[in-house]
């Protein structure tokens, strides 16, 4: 890999309550990550979005999709090494049509489209005070921890001495890609849409099957298992050897 993607980078900068300064975007050098998509009651996923103006994107008529991602972030420029499991709902703001699939499909051909964050469960208070501060990224403390059992990789995460979630994903052969994601966030009662810009080998699984995912008694677990989510994954990413972009915001949309 070489540095176009670095060098596409801003000089901003945001000062931690904790006396850090952090520049921005921020730059993730090395990490590792898996994510899965799951089938998910359309309602019951509409009924935690902040707006009406969110649809959820559709897999097929009445089903929404509920996407996990967990990311082991062992190297960044400005702050310390975390683990993060960022919970999410694929949506389309204001669209004039919501047809099932298409915006998975075609994700840049629809304006609106982003992964709208419910949850993101962290395992340092840097970067808990980074990511609410700067993005109103929806986060909070957890024991996350991830094992690996063949071509398995588990993640493990545990909250007020109380299950949250399992998932696991297989490995997908993979290529060196730019992958790009579009996230909403709510701060100051508004939606932030911004973007990361990733780089690395992603093993990218379209088809059914190859992750599971569990949940625990603690509350965000409780929540979660009340969407209905289906046993089988609807597709899988894995990644490695990844460096990454977070931008800032750069512009605002009402609730």
């Amino acid at each position: 890999m070489d540095d176009v993607l670095f060098a596409r980078g801003g000089a901003g900068c945001v000062d931690l309550p904790s006396g850090a300064r952090v520049q921005l975007p921020l730059r993730y050098l090395d990490w590792t990550g898996m994510m899965a998509h799951f089938p998910a009651s359309a309602a019951a996923i509409r009924k935690l979005l902040p707006s009406p103006k969110l649809k959820p994107v559709l897999a097929w008529p009445g089903t929404a999709i509920l996407s996990v991602a967990a990311l082991e972030y062992r190297r960044l420029a400005d702050v310390r090494p975390y683990n993060e499991v960022a919970i999410m709902t694929p949506v389309l703001y204001e669209p004039a049509l919501n047809i099932p699939a298409a915006p998975l499909l075609f994700p840049k051909l629809f304006k609106g489209f982003g992964l709208f964050v419910l949850h993101m469960p962290v395992t340092t208070q840097e970067s808990l005070e980074l990511g609410v501060q700067v993005w109103g990224y929806p986060k909070f403390l957890a024991d996350i921890r991830f094992e690996e059992e063949g071509n398995l990789r588990r993640c493990r995460v545990r909250a007020d001495g109380k299950d949250v979630l399992t998932l696991g994903v297989k490995q997908a052969p993979g290529q060196i890609r730019n992958v790009d994601f579009r996230m909403l966030t709510v701060k100051d009662g508004k939606l932030l849409p911004h973007l990361i810009e990733t780089e690395g080998l992603y093993g990218l699984w379209g088809f059914p099957g190859g992750a599971s995912l569990s949940f625990g008694d603690h509350p965000v677990g409780r929540e979660l298992q009340s969407l209905g989510v289906g046993k089988t994954a609807l597709a899988r990413v894995f990644a490695s050897n990844v460096r990454s972009l977070l931008h800032e915001a750069v512009t605002e949309l009402a609730i």
